[in-house]
C-alpha cells in the first residue's frame, strides 16, 4: 500500500509538473506572438509617422507663419532675414530664401500668403488636393460662395483664433491656397484685397 502511495504521489507530481510546464510554455509562446505583434504594430506606426506630413518646415504654412516668417512682421526685417524684393514688372514681393509663397503685405505688415505646392498646411492640404480631404483634415470649416455671375471660385475657409487658410476650388480639387489674418482673408474673398 505504501508503494501505491508513494507510486501515487510521483504521478501526481509527474502531472503538476507537465501542466506547469505547459502553462509556462503556452505564456511564453503568448509574450512572443504579442511581442511580434507589438514589433510589427511599432513597424506600421513609424511606417505612418514617416508617410505623416511635417508640421514645420521651409514647405509648411501655418496659421501663423511659415517657416520664421510670421504674419505681422514688417517689409524691413523680412527684406533684412529672407532677402525680400520686388522683381521688375513682377506683381508681389518675393522671398530670397523661401519658395512657393507669395507675401501680401497691407502697408508694411504681412497680412496673407498665397501658398504654392509644394507647400502645404500641417495636415498635408496643398493645391492640387482634394476638396475631401480639406472637409475631413478640418472641422468647423465655412464654405464661401461666389455671387451669381461671378467667376471666382468657390471656397472654405478654416479659421482658427485670428488667423485663416482658404482654399479656393473648382468643386474636385484646391485651386488656391492663402493664409493669413482671418479678416485680410474674408476680404480677399469678398473684396479681392491683396490683387495686383
Amino acid at each position: 500500500m505504501r508503494g501505491t502511495h508513494r507510486t501515487a504521489a510521483i504521478a501526481a507530481m509527474i502531472v503538476v509538473g507537465c501542466l506547469a510546464a505547459t502553462v509556462l510554455a503556452g505564456a511564453w509562446v503568448l509574450r512572443g506572438e504579442g511581442a511580434a505583434r507589438a514589433t510589427s504594430a511599432d513597424r506600421a506606426f513609424d511606417a505612418v509617422a514617416d508617410n505623416a506630413p511635417a508640421a514645420s518646415g521651409p514647405d509648411v504654412v501655418t496659421f501663423s507663419g511659415i517657416a520664421d516668417v510670421k504674419f505681422g512682421d514688417t517689409v524691413a526685417d523680412l527684406t533684412a532675414e529672407h532677402g525680400l524684393t520686388k522683381p521688375p514688372g513682377a506683381c508681389v514681393m518675393r522671398f530670397g530664401d523661401l519658395t512657393g509663397g507669395d507675401p501680401v503685405f497691407d502697408e508694411d505688415r504681412l497680412v496673407l500668403l498665397w501658398a504654392h505646392a509644394p507647400v502645404r498646411t500641417p495636415e498635408g492640404i496643398s493645391e492640387g488636393s482634394s476638396v475631401d480631404a480639406v472637409r475631413q483634415a478640418y472641422s468647423g470649416e465655412v464654405e464661401l460662395t461666389p455671387p451669381a455671375g461671378s467667376h471666382a471660385y468657390p471656397g472654405i475657409m478654416v479659421q482658427q483664433g485670428d488667423s485663416a487658410y482658404l482654399f479656393l476650388h473648382d468643386g474636385t480639387t484646391v485651386q488656391k491656397e492663402i493664409a493669413g489674418y482671418a479678416d485680410y482673408v474674408q476680404r480677399l474673398y469678398t473684396d479681392g484685397f491683396g490683387a495686383c
